[in-house]
């Protein structure tokens, strides 16, 4: 359980007791939320600095050499190689561990190349069309593992990268012939990207990466859908998505949900009023005066937001 979730519960439990106001509890939240970690010594930042450049430098010199026997190797060679190159990887990840935030960066970064290594050997012993589906599933199991004992920003970026990618090709191996494999994607995005949400909701992931790669994913869902001529559909799901995003603005208060938000609302509006009322100058002028209306009560309510904080912090 993460630090927040740990705060979290602990104060709802003084606030179920009564010792302490829901008011209160709120603030100590934002508190916590605003309080910095102490930063890492400068010794320790340019020892993980060091620790990137020589491993980036082994990793070329590796590749230099097997390059030029690459096709001397026999295709159960080159596995090894990369299996053997995956462990190791892995291996040294468990190793350096996470008792120190600078090694937590390096274990994801070690995990993410393991499972990128993992990828690579799952595609050279299966040779197939459907290789490409069956190595990122490979590296996807890999990433999670990785992810599971380490919960770095490296590890959550190469984690959801593997699991769009992945996902991608997964749905469109299994979507029937002729059929507009375009929507199935759309519609794995979508249940994609408000797990995602889910999950960062809950604190399960970091919140900032969580928010971007959930609502980007919600944003990009309806962006198909509306490409791909399904225009009701996608304006049904830009409504969910903007409510999604407001509802959870309101209680987390992160920007990048806002950003999707306001993103999809405006793309949305435009999309609709460019497709139905052919861009006439009447519906600008209207869709301009809903602009200025939705601005300006969003300022008045952050004004009123921040004289609620502040009136709870005094």
């Amino acid at each position: 359980m993460s630090d927040a979730r740990k705060l979290d519960a602990a104060l709802d439990g003084l606030v179920h007791d009564g010792s302490l106001s829901a008011d209160q509890a709120e603030l100590v939240r934002l508190r916590f939320e605003g309080t910095e970690m102490p930063s890492d010594s400068r010794t320790s930042v340019l020892a993980e600095i060091a620790g990137y450049v020589g491993g980036a430098f082994l990793v070329i010199a590796i590749a230099i050499i097997t390059a030029n026997k690459w096709d001397a190797f026999t295709q159960w060679q080159r596995a090894v190689l990369f299996g053997a190159l995956a462990v190791i990887l892995f291996a040294l990840g468990l190793f350096v561990g996470s008792a120190t935030s600078v090694k937590s960066r390096l274990s994801g970064v070690l995990y993410g190349l393991s499972a990128a290594s993992a990828t690579a050997t799952i595609a050279i012993i299966h040779p197939k069309n459907d290789a490409p589906t069956l190595a990122f599933l490979g590296g996807t199991a890999i990433a999670l593992i990785g992810f599971y004992l380490v919960q770095s920003f490296v590890g959550h970026f190469t984690l959801y990268g593997f699991i769009f990618i992945s996902g991608i090709m997964a749905v469109s191996d299994l979507s029937p012939q002729g059929s507009e494999t375009a929507v199935f994607i759309a519609i794995y995005f979508l249940l994609l990207g408000t797990s995602w949400l889910a999950l960062t909701y809950f604190k399960y992931v970091d919140e900032f990466l969580g928010y971007i790669f959930g609502g980007a994913t919600l944003f990009i869902s309806t962006q198909i859908f509306f490409i791909d001529s399904e225009r009701l559909i996608s304006y049904l799901l830009m409504i969910y998505v903007a409510a999604l995003t407001t509802w959870l603005y309101l209680r987390v208060n992160r920007w990048p949900i806002l950003l999707t938000a306001v993103l999809t609302t405006t793309v949305g509006v435009g999309e609709f009023v460019a497709s139905t009322l052919g861009g006439s100058l009447g519906s600008a002028l209207g869709l301009f005066a809903a602009g200025v209306a939705l601005v300006t009560s969003s300022l008045l309510a952050l004004r009123n937001r921040r004289e609620k904080a502040l009136e709870i912090a005094e």
